[in-house]
């Protein structure tokens, strides 16, 4: 099996959730009849980790989130809005 390490700052509550991204890194999130798909090249896919780890940080309280928006934080011109969040306990929407 495979290791793989990358490194996610702490949870500041001054700044928020932070994530240093990679150079290169494009995700892309597409709605279809099938549901959503989030497409990445490698960086891509580090960096949504990093956005996700930071968010799972035992500091990070419920309701900390993100907005990633087309041409912003890695996303595609082409791509939906993605809002990830933190919710504990997981709540039904």
């Amino acid at each position: 099996m495979a290791k793989y390490s990358i490194e996610v700052a702490d949870y500041d509550a001054s700044r928020g959730v932070v994530v240093l991204t990679e150079e290169g890194g494009d995700i892309v999130v597409r709605l279809g009849s099938d549901g959503v798909k989030i497409e990445a090249n490698p960086a891509g896919l580090r960096d949504l980790a990093r956005w996700c780890l930071a968010l799972a940080d035992p500091d990070a309280p419920a309701g900390a989130h993100i907005h990633m928006n087309p041409g912003q934080y890695l996303l595609t011109g082409d791509s939906e809005s993605l809002t990830l969040g933190r919710s504990d306990p997981l709540r039904a929407q």
